[in-house]
């Protein structure tokens, strides 16, 4: 085992994912004397399978384990890993996100009580903060699997958790038998960015009746959440997200958004579905705005299309978290010269910022050096009212304590 290096390891479907969750890695501070090796594991047939092949083939000591839709925002994660292992050897597992009462119901997600998450869904972008009044790490029994890591190898037991729904809470359980103790250490700011979808529940429930009954010893907590899964829906969202793929690739942009009218007036949601939302409103407000060029213009297959959505969404990411401006130069240029329309902006940055203030600052700045006075206006004003909103929370936030 060698213990001056680091293995990063996660489970690859989608390249484009993979590519910016490494380069996040590659802006860490890495400790001196620490190497760090990336490891892919791709089209895996189960996240514990993926995750031993990996753990088998590497001889880090410390391993991170995580899933390939999360940036780590904190350069100084490495260093912050090191010190919480190092300083205690009976902290095998350390997570951003986890809890310590689970569940006798077994449906852990919901029990989450420790650790904060800076998550973006595909609609809206928020802080999940599972104990905003946390002040110092917590001891817990249980992480979430957006992002674990380990001082220690123990199987991962693919035997038990065949699909990709609690492996993590297996991994934590394993943990704890050997003697080990789980950690999720105090963030005041979030760690990680989490661009994440909802989850598929169809392999659920079976994990659950699985763990449920590998480690009785563990589900103790009354008052849990029942599971419940609507597996009809998740066949229909399916069906309804290949429709809507096949309208916007026939140009067919107002049928697109009647379907999707009706699909926001029910009470169920879809990760693809509401990505077909905010694209559908993009270039249904570009074209009500009178713009002929629009953001998906001369884009013939969705596959295009989604590729220039989310690589615009992650540049809109680097610009919120305060990377070097010339890790979302692209972006400064398509805001600048107007290849990305305001109309387009202000969509990005209503569903995908989560410091919306700081993100229409920083776009104003650029409609300033451009001379774009009517744009910059325009973000003005919504950044004023973005800026009273908040002025408004702290104000109902503090009256309330």
């Amino acid at each position: 085992m060698n213990e001056n290096q680091i293995a990063f390891i996660a489970a690859v479907n989608d390249e484009r994912y993979h590519r910016e969750c490494s380069y996040y890695i590659d802006r860490l501070k890495v400790p001196d004397g620490m190497s760090v090796d990336m490891i892919a594991v791709h089209d895996a047939d189960s996240m514990c399978s993926a995750y031993n092949l990996a753990m088998e083939s590497s001889e880090a000591k410390y391993k991170v384990y995580l899933h390939q839709d999360v940036f780590i925002r904190n350069q100084n994660f490495l260093i912050d890993l090191l010190r919480i292992f190092k300083s205690d050897p009976s902290v095998g597992m350390i997570g951003v996100v986890g809890g310590d009462r689970m569940p006798k119901t077994g449906v852990a997600y919901r029990a989450w009580n420790a650790g904060i998450a800076d998550c973006r869904d595909p609609d809206m972008a928020y802080y999940l903060a599972c104990a905003p009044k946390d002040t110092k790490d917590r001891y817990v029994e249980a992480v979430d699997g957006l992002l674990i890591a380990t001082q220690y190898d123990i199987p991962w037991r693919e035997d038990l958790c065949r699909h990709f729904d609690f492996y993590d809470i297996s991994a934590s359980f394993e943990m704890r038998k050997r003697g080990y103790r789980i950690l999720v250490p105090y963030q005041k700011v979030p760690w990680v960015l989490h661009d994440s979808n909802f989850a598929k529940m169809v392999h659920y429930d079976e994990g659950r009746r699985a763990c449920l009954e590998e480690y009785p010893e563990f589900w103790y907590a009354d008052g849990g959440f029942e599971f419940e899964y609507h597996r009809e829906w998740e066949l229909l969202g399916a069906e309804l997200a290949e429709q809507i793929q096949n309208l916007m690739e026939s140009g067919r942009w107002e049928d697109t958004a009647s379907i999707l009218r009706q699909y926001r007036l029910g009470n169920m949601k879809d990760s693809v579905l509401e990505k077909l939302g905010v694209m559908s409103d993009i270039e249904c407000e570009e074209r009500k705005a009178g713009i002929t060029e629009t953001f998906f213009s001369g884009l013939s297959s969705y596959e295009q299309m989604d590729t220039k959505y989310m690589q615009t969404r992650f540049l809109f990411f680097r610009l919120e978290l305060g990377l070097p401006e010339s890790a979302y130069e692209t972006l400064t240029e398509m805001i600048a010269d107007g290849s990305l329309s305001c109309e387009a902006v202000l969509l990005f940055v209503l569903h995908a910022a989560a410091d919306k203030k700081t993100v229409l600052a920083k776009i104003r700045e650029i409609y300033q050096k451009a001379g774009e006075t009517q744009k910059e206006e325009r973000i003005r004003r919504l950044y004023e009212n973005v800026k009273e909103g908040a002025a408004l929370a702290g104000t109902m936030a503090n009256a309330d304590r």
